[in-house]
Order: C-alpha cells, then sequence, then structure tokens
C-alpha cells in the first residue's frame, strides 16, 4: 500500500526545528524545574501562558504562541486535570499536536515529555506518540492538490532528564509500530471498489506475507468449489473477481499447540445485491471489507513486533454484486460446514461468508480460539452507536478478557447474549436455517446467533461486529473521518496479555 498523510519519526537527543511541542496539564501546575528547563527553550512562553490563564483547567484546544528565539512557535496541549487523565485523553492530545503540525507544514519538531512522564497513566508518553501517528494520517493516495503535508516529521523527545527521555522513546517507538499497523489496516479500508477486489486483497495480502517471511495459502474459486463452500461462492457470484478465502500464519513457537485464529470479513463492496442497498451513502460500502483489513492489520503489527504466540488470518473476500449470475432470495445453498441455508435477504452476506471461513479454520487450522472481525450488521449500530463494537460469544474468560483489552485501549466492545432463544429467528423453512430474520428483532444478536450454528462448541469464539466503530463519518474520533483502523490495537493488547 502507498503511504499516506504524515509520517513521524522519533529520535533522541537536542532540540530541533523551530516548533516546541509542550504537552501540559493545568492542575497540579508542572514543577519548577520542568518549567525552568523548557522556559529555557522559548524565552519563558510556557510559565507566561501559565500566568495569563490561556491554560484552562480542563483539557481543551491546543495554545499557540510565537516567540523570536530559536524555537519560535510554542504549542501548549492541555491535558486538563491530571486526576482525570486517561490514556485515551493522551492519545486525543498527540492526535491534536499531529494535526497542528501537519496543518503548518513542520517538518521538524521538539517534543518536551516531563508532563507526560509524570503522570500516573501507565505508558503515557506512547499513547501520545500513538495518537500523533493515528492522528497524523490520512488517504491521499488520489489526490493531486499541492497543499499536501510533509511526508515525514521528525520529532526530537526531549526533558529535563535527557536519560528518561531516552528510555521514553522506545515505548513511544513500540505504541508507533502497533498504531502503524492501524494505519495500514486504514490504507487498505480506503481503497476504492475498482482498485481492491478479492483478487486484488489477496495480492496485497501476499506482499504482507513476503515482506514478514509468513505462509500464505489462498483458496481460490475452483478449490473452493471443491470443498463445497457455497456460502462464499455464492456471495460473490455476480462480480468479475470470483470470492476467495486468504489464509496468513504467523508462527513463531512452531511447537507451541495454542494458536489464535483471527477471521475477517472482506466484502469488498457491497451493493446488498438484489436485497440492493439504497443509493444515498452506498459509497460507504467500501468499508464493508474492514474485519478483513483488521486481520491484516493485526498480521503486520504481530510480525513487526515479533509477539510470542502463534496466529493465523483466514479472510473471506467476496464482491457483493448484481448481475445475471447474483444469488438470490430463495436460494438454498449448502454450506461448507453441510448445514443448507435458505436465503432471504442477499444483503446478509456476510455471515455467509464467515461461516465457510470459521468452518476452515476449525477444520484446517485446529485452533485453540477464535475472534471474528466484520462489519456485519447495521442493527449494532442501532444498539450501540459508535462508541464501541458488539461482542458476542460462546466462552466467558475470552469475552472478559477481550473487554479488558478494549478498555486498556479505548477500543472498547459490550457484549451482547447468544442465547439458545434466539435460534428460533434464524430457523428455516425450507432448510436449515435462514440467513435473515423476518422480524426485526435483536437484529445484531441475529447475525452472532447465525454464526454460533458454524462453531464448535468445545472451541472458545469471539464475534465482534464493529460495523459501528470501523469508520467514522463525522470526523470526531482520533483517526478523524473514514477507516479507524479499530480492533488492531486492541487485539495486540490482547495477545500480549493472553495469548503468549
Amino acid at each position: 500500500m502507498a503511504a499516506n498523510g504524515s509520517q513521524f519519526e522519533f529520535v533522541s537527543g537536542k532540540p530541533i526545528g523551530s516548533v516546541l511541542i509542550v504537552p501540559l496539564l493545568s492542575v497540579p501546575k508542572p514543577a519548577l524545574n520542568m518549567l525552568g528547563q523548557v522556559d529555557q527553550l522559548c524565552e519563558g512562553a510556557v510559565s507566561e501562558l501559565l500566568e495569563s490563564g490561556a491554560i484552562h483547567a480542563d483539557a481543551g484546544p491546543i495554545v499557540h504562541t510565537t516567540r523570536a528565539g530559536a524555537m519560535h512557535r510554542v504549542i501548549v496541549v492541555n491535558m486538563g486535570k491530571a486526576a482525570e487523565l486517561t490514556g485515551h485523553k493522551v492519545r486525543v492530545a498527540g492526535a491534536q499536536a499531529a494535526r497542528w503540525l501537519m496543518n503548518n507544514q513542520v517538518e521538524k519538531a521538539t517534543l518536551w515529555i516531563d508532563d507526560l512522564a509524570a503522570t500516573d497513566v501507565e505508558e503515557a508518553c506512547g499513547a501520545f506518540a500513538s495518537g500523533m501517528t493515528l492522528g497524523g494520517w490520512s488517504y491521499r493516495q488520489f489526490t493531486t492538490r499541492n497543499s499536501t503535508p510533509p511526508a515525514l516529521i521528525k520529532v526530537a523527545v526531549c526533558g529535563h532528564e535527557p536519560s528518561a527521555a531516552k528510555q521514553e522513546l522506545a515505548t513511544m517507538r513500540d505504541a508507533q509500530m502497533v498504531a502503524d499497523a492501524a494505519n495500514y489496516c486504514r490504507s487498505i479500508a480506503h481503497q476504492p471498489p475498482n482498485v481492491i477486489t478479492p483478487k486484488t486483497l489477496a495480492a496485497e495480502a501476499k506482499k504482507l506475507a513476503a515482506e514478514h517471511k509468513l505462509k500464505l495459502t489462498v483458496i481460490d474459486a475452483a478449490k473452493a468449489k471443491q470443498l463445497g463452500m457455497e456460502g462464499l461462492l455464492s456471495v460473490g457470484k455476480g462480480a468479475a473477481d470470483p470470492a476467495c478465502l486468504i489464509i496468513v500464519e504467523y508462527r513463531p513457537l512452531p511447537k507451541t499447540r495454542t494458536l489464535t485464529a483471527l477471521v475477517g470479513k472482506a466484502i469488498t463492496f457491497d451493493t446488498g445485491g438484489y436485497s440492493i442497498k439504497p443509493a444515498a451513502n452506498m459509497e460507504a460500502m467500501k468499508f464493508d471489507k474492514c474485519g478483513g483489513c483488521t486481520v491484516l492489520g493485526i498480521l503486520k503489527a504481530a510480525a513487526t513486533l515479533r509477539l510470542s504466540c502463534n496466529l493465523v488470518g483466514v479472510i473471506a473476500a467476496a464482491e457483493n454484486a448484481v448481475s445475471a449470475e447474483a444469488y438470490k432470495p430463495a436460494d438454498i445453498l449448502r454450506m461448507y460446514s453441510g448445514k443448507t441455508v435458505e436465503i432471504t435477504n442477499t444483503d446478509a452476506e456476510g455471515r455467509l461468508v464467515l461461516a465457510d471461513a470459521l468452518w476452515y479454520a476449525q477444520q484446517h487450522l485446529e485452533p485453540t480460539r477464535i475472534i471474528d472481525f466484520a462489519t456485519l450488521t447495521g442493527g449494532v449500530i442501532v444498539a450501540l452507536g459508535d462508541a464501541c463494537a458488539g461482542l458476542m460469544s460462546n466462552h466467558d474468560r475470552l469475552a472478559e478478557e477481550l473487554g479488558e483489552s478494549g478498555r486498556a485501549t479505548h477500543e472498547r466492545v459490550w457484549r451482547l447474549p447468544l442465547w439458545d432463544d434466539y435460534v428460533d429467528l434464524i430457523k428455516g423453512t425450507d432448510a436449515d436455517l435462514k440467513n435473515s430474520s423476518t422480524k426485526r428483532h435483536a437484529h445484531a444478536i441475529v447475525g452472532g446467533i447465525f454464526l454460533k450454528q458454524f462453531v464448535k462448541s468445545n472451541v472458545p469464539w469471539a464475534h465482534l461486529d464493529i460495523a459501528g466503530v470501523a469508520h467514522d463519518d463525522d470526523g470526531n474520533s482520533i483517526t478523524g473521518k473514514g477507516a479507524t483502523g479499530f480492533g488492531v490495537r486492541l487485539m495486540v493488547d490482547y495477545l500480549r496479555r493472553y495469548a503468549s
């Protein structure tokens, strides 16, 4: 994928450039030794801003002033009260700083980290670097405007104790690698449907595998037909490029049986098929591949960071198009598991491709746990909005662990039930199951309960419906408008805590 937006390089050593960035807690006021050191760089500008009342007690927008000295511009990023500070607020502050640097075409800057390092927020400096990396990214591959931000912004990390700043730099670079993997996910998600098809998504996976020495297997349409994957193949029948299953393996521990399977829905574009979607906002359906993009982003992060766990990504890639060959309501499909499914809605396609992918993972890879990611239902947005993803699971401990990692990274999940009461909503008339309920009851849960029918009861499994969080329509998040890369940071935290 082509690089997009600005990239940051965090370095240690002496101050550089003419811009000084100072993340600052307004309460309690900064220690005198910190103020004395930073004021030497900017001729007292930080103290003057504090004394003038320009920096309010509550976290707020950036405060900017100019000086005639070497640090010509001073940017104070107000983080508010220490007692109210969280990792998420630190990431927001980092994103604000990054956007200011980009908007002002800054190529070199100095970041003074004393107040960050002094907070009770664990790895606050890493959170700030993560926010800068996420907030500084934007999709620009097809723009021809001249006023683009610098391709690389170098940031010197400084403080009144140089040794402490050097130690924090390692934390910042680690956090940046995780955020870079999320940005990689976002870069694929933003690709238009005339660029990313099932075939070219497989090619992208091949590049990733080659770069990081991962094992790649692609189940093409012919092989999928031989295996009996009618769910996957039927969804892709109407498109020029047939569907495929993409398997990428990261196995640094060959003698360890523990294996986490990451299953992703990658509908490269979703018209809804014959149950066609309304024209308004249909262009956003290029983001229906975000589940698969998340899986690739997690694999990139794991390989880059050399995480001590075995992973396999299984990505179900198809384009849900309309043509004479497209599947239709009332079709009956025999899935890879052998179950039959009556089609009541061709726009409930994601669960069909995921069902075959889940069964493949269990039959051929023998995972000890499965976690799937999918922009599966509009119902999860009705239920939870864009504050969190919907989580459904057959395993309490797995659900609890994912919830904890979600809280730690602010990629939050909220568990919904998968009681047997809901199975009646998908019982088929002329087949074992139907792919969509004729009622609007428990819309998000219906998607999850359908998938549960294709997961063996002894395999811990979690389903993350990321439809409400995979992309931001309003631009109010750290990542701004567009794809968010949701799930990459959550899963890196989870894999580090629980899956090694």
